[in-house]
Formats: C-alpha cells, structure tokens, sequence
C-alpha cells in the first residue's frame, strides 16, 4: 500500500471551513475570538428617585431649588420671631409649608409632612431644650426625598446633639447657636442618608417606581 505524501491543504483566510469546529476541541469561549478582548460591563449611574417621579407641573431641579430656598427662608423667619417681630412668625408658617408642596416628590409624602414639621419648628423657639425638634424636620426630609428605611439611622445625630447641647447653651440669648449648630448637623445628616441611599441602591426601595423598568443613564 502507497501512502500519498502530499500533506492536505490548509484552508485559507475566509474559507468557511476555517471557522468549522473541530470535534473534541475545547470551547475557546467568547473572549478568545478576539486577542485581548475582555467582556464589557454595561455601567449605570444612581440618580435620585424623585427626579424619575412624573410631575404634573414643572420640572425637577427648579423645583428642588425653589422648595430649598422656602424651606430655609421659611424656617429662618419663624425661628428668627420676637416679640417685637412677629410678621416674621406669619411669613414662616406660610413659606414653610409652601416649600414642601414645591419639592418634587408624591403627593401623600408632601401632604404630610407640612403641618407637623411647621408645628415642631415653632416648639424649637423654646431654645436648646427643643433643639430634638430638628430631628422632626430631617424625617420629613427623608421621606420627601425618597430615602430607604434604612438611611433613618441618621435621625440619631440630632438627637444626640440635642443632648450634648445643653452642656454648651445656657442662656436662651445663645439661640443662635443651637440654630447654627443644629442646622449644620442635620444638613450633614442629610447628605449622609444620601450616601447610604447611593450604597443601598435605593431606587428599587421605592414603592412608586418598583413597577417601571430598571433604567440608569
């Protein structure tokens, strides 16, 4: 018997028996077609719940700023009432509540909110012994924003500095400073809360928006 020495031809570039798999070869998987190559990650980027909320009027970063300001300005006017100028005590009450309805969120959470917050802030012109009051502003807060439950823990910073405070202020002159200092730590735990909502990837914590489909761009 003769064996041909003429070796089989190689299948050139393009032929479609070059792209045939061979039987019992090992899979090279997906990345192996091309060298180097690495399989892509689709990214995603958290944005605040409340901005993927349906609004019936507006848009939402102006009214996110808008609702701010009152809520500042409103809350500085009745915290800023004496006896000698208490249209300021009017102007608060009624700009306070207004900025709550401004903020982008769902109406039952900017219906609630309002008339408990306004009266809680009155109670904090009774000085430092009130300063757990601010507490009550920061829950609203959260709840407007559509945070997690469990970014909540951070209500325990004012209420710890309501406690230490007394030890600094004194005299119901040093008002100022448990306004200051009060607003600095709620403000700070404000922001704290929207990190651990970043962690927690809180928008599949929100009831409202669970239904519509998962989108991040």
């Amino acid at each position: 018997m003769s064996v041909d020495p003429t070796p089989s031809p190689t299948p050139a570039d393009g032929d479609p028996r070059a792209d045939a798999a061979i039987p019992g070869a090992p899979d090279p998987g997906p990345d192996a077609a091309v060298p180097g190559a690495t399989a892509a990650r689709p990214t995603r980027r958290w944005v605040e719940p409340a901005s993927r909320l349906p609004l019936r009027w507006g848009a939402y970063r102006p009214r996110l700023v808008v609702g701010i300001v009152m809520l500042f300005v409103g809350t500085a006017c009745v915290l800023g009432t004496t006896a000698y100028s208490l249209p300021l005590l009017l102007v608060g009450s009624l700009m306070q509540p207004a900025g709550w309805a401004v903020l982008p969120s769902t109406i039952g959470r900017r219906v609630a909110v309002p008339l408990p917050v306004l009266g809680f802030t009155w109670l904090m012109l009774g000085g430092s012994g009130f300063a757990w009051c601010y507490a009550v502003a920061l829950a609203a807060w959260l709840l407007v924003r559509l945070r997690p439950l469990t970014s909540f823990v951070v209500l325990l910073l004012p209420i710890l500095w309501s406690v230490a405070l007394p030890r600094f202020v004194h005299d119901y002159q040093q008002g100022w400073i448990t306004i200051l200092t009060s607003t600095v730590v709620i403000v700070a735990a404000a922001w704290l809360a929207r990190w651990i909502a970043l962690r927690l990837d809180s928008w599949q914590s929100v009831r409202t928006l669970r239904k519509e489909p998962r989108r991040f761009e």
